[in-house]
């Protein structure tokens, strides 16, 4: 898979409802969130500094990149905030 791939696969998260198979007879509303998709994988590559390899294989970037990508991969899923902590009730 290329750099961008990875990141898109992150976009399709099952709790987002979004498929993962794109269809060739897309409907548009599907092609425009798919280019939505698109357009916020390549903001994160941005981000991170990846956007000039977009169409690299991720398995041949270097160790270090290869962690970004993993990083860019896990933030376009939209992570929600974390759930509050319990207190501790021991005394």
């Amino acid at each position: 898979m290329t750099v961008l791939e990875n990141v898109l696969v992150g976009r399709h998260t099952p709790h987002q409802g979004r498929p993962l198979v794109r269809s060739s007879c897309a409907a548009p509303a599907s092609r425009s969130a798919e280019a939505a998709s698109e357009e916020r994988a390549m903001e994160l590559l941005e981000f991170i500094g990846l956007a000039h390899k977009r169409d690299h294989l991720a398995r041949s970037l270097p160790y270090g990149e290869q962690r970004k990508l993993e990083i860019a991969r896990a933030l376009a899923s939209e992570p929600g905030p974390p759930p509050p902590r319990r207190a501790d009730r021991r005394a």
